[in-house]
């Protein structure tokens, strides 16, 4: 059986949404986390900045109900990371 696979296209891999905990403030507060998806269409462009202004305008400022660090998302309440997933997802 003779079969040509130069009809199938491969795709680069990307980095998949990720989510998690993480302790905080000495341990007081238990952060649920999620990092965004890097795609082809988002790889070389601030993906940040959108999901940023949708957490200012649904949240409220950094540091009440969720913050940002180095392309995290950290959400003091699991309801805030599901609606934050079910958007950016």
């Amino acid at each position: 059986m003779n079969t040509n696979f130069d009809q199938i296209k491969l795709f680069k891999k990307v980095q998949p949404l990720k989510t998690g905990k993480a302790k905080g403030w000495g341990g007081i507060f238990a952060y649920h986390w999620v990092e965004l998806a890097i795609t082809e269409e988002n790889r070389y462009t601030d993906h940040l900045e959108e999901p940023i202004k949708w957490c200012k305008e649904n949240l409220g400022i950094s540091g009440t109900r969720w913050f940002e660090k180095q392309g995290k998302f950290y959400f003091k309440e699991e309801k805030d990371l599901t609606i934050f997933v079910l958007r950016w997802s």
